[in-house]
């Protein structure tokens, strides 16, 4: 399955239950791919990520997906990957 979302978002999703192949815009600048290995299906992450997306008021990401992991979250929200994350806020050494 692929979904084509506004805002060059494209989802894609082999089979229902398989990991969710995420391509958007970002805020890093150029284009950001992510895999979501999660129990929720491309039509449940597109239907939320086009709803907000055209500025619809929707659930909190954490309310909407609460078994997928923040990292996961995070790209649906801001398209600001893991690696990207760390880059602009590395840990500091103890």
């Amino acid at each position: 399955m692929i979904i084509d979302i506004a805002n060059h978002v494209t989802i894609v999703q082999a089979v229902r239950g398989a990991p969710c192949v995420i391509t958007r815009p970002c805020v890093m600048g150029g284009v950001a791919t992510h895999i979501i290995d999660s129990p929720y299906d491309a039509e449940e992450i597109g239907k939320w990520l086009a709803d907000r997306l055209m500025g619809n008021r929707n659930a909190l990401a954490q309310d909407a997906f609460p078994l997928m992991q923040s990292d996961d979250r995070e790209f649906l929200m801001s398209g600001i990957t893991p690696s990207h994350w760390n880059k602009m806020f590395p840990k500091e050494e103890a």
